[in-house]
């Protein structure tokens, strides 16, 4: 796709993709808006994902240093839009209106910075507590010091150079280490959205389930309430919703409406827990766990 000036700059990091960008890339030429770049950088993948990232019209870059960080920012070099949006490679758009709602809220807004929910894919009544935890956990966060995962990042191309991009030096975390820097320096909101991210996470590393244990262990006060709440989303698996869309958007609902009716006392318990943490030794535990994780943890299925 060649636009002189594009709105939006899609990056995309990948290595070996084959599997998941073709259903990125289809959801993405199926929006109604327009006016955006793909730019695919790529970590000389050895299977079909250059072909297939041609094939929509995508620019595509090599980059020599692997990892999700230096991809980025290797991609933000090429980019010419005034917003710049990164995407994993095996996220889903789930519909053809999303972009045109997304940049509506951001610049009504005036966001610098933004990220939405995010739903394991293909829908399975096994994920919602993950789906529940994972995300109001970031909601809450995003009151604090924001964290959020790399599977999808919408920032201005101006204050992504403020905050000197993505740390390369950083291998696992790197996505929420840029949205807790680049939130001090610009407005930022988890927008009322969300996007599909593939299962893979859990069937090849696991990584999700090890970041699912420690923010249990280290926010347990903070999630007994919140997990008290996921037998009411179970009977979710036995409602008659007609359709995929329908079960996503009920589910983002209920996440809404747990946040909302324990907002106090989730952010006060939220609270108490980061103090916690930077009161005790727990940092030297964190420490150990990202060793674990960085030893563990392979490009691409660590993005």
């Amino acid at each position: 796709m060649s636009i002189s000036n594009p709105l939006i700059s899609i990056i995309i990091p990948t290595l070996n993709e084959e599997k998941y960008i073709l259903n990125l890339l289809d959801s993405i030429k199926k929006q109604t808006y327009n006016n955006y770049e793909i730019i695919v950088c790529d970590s000389h993948s050895e299977d079909k994902t250059p072909q297939i990232a041609k094939s929509f019209g995508s620019e595509f870059i090599l980059v020599d240093k692997k990892g999700p960080g230096p991809a980025r920012n290797q991609g933000r070099k090429k980019a010419k839009g005034e917003y710049l949006l990164f995407l994993d490679a095996d996220v889903i758009i789930p519909d053809e209106d999303f972009l045109a709602r997304l940049i509506k809220h951001v610049e009504k807004e005036n966001l610098g910075l933004a990220n939405v929910f995010q739903f394991l894919h293909p829908f399975s009544v096994k994920d919602i507590p993950a789906n529940i935890v994972v995300n109001i956990y970031f909601k809450l966060s995003s009151y604090f010091s924001p964290i959020g995962g790399g599977f999808f990042i919408l920032v201005k191309k101006d204050v992504f150079d403020e905050a000197n991009g993505f740390d390369e030096s950083i291998n696992v975390g790197e996505d929420s280490d840029f949205i807790r820097r680049t939130s001090k320096i610009s407005n930022y909101s988890m927008l009322n959205q969300y996007i599909f991210y593939s299962n893979r996470r859990f069937e090849l590393e696991g990584r999700l389930n090890l970041y699912s244990k420690y923010i249990y262990l280290h926010f347990d006060e903070l999630l007994e309430p919140v997990l008290g709440k996921i037998e009411l989303d179970y009977k979710f698996g036995h409602y008659n919703l007609s359709n995929e869309t329908k079960k996503y958007n009920f589910l983002m609902d209920r996440i809404n409406f747990i946040f909302h009716e324990n907002k106090n006392d989730l952010l006060e318990l939220y609270r108490k827990n980061i103090i916690k943490i930077k009161n005790s030794q727990e940092i030297t535990k964190i420490k150990k766990l990202s060793k674990k994780l960085k030893t563990k943890i392979k490009f691409p299925s660590s993005q």
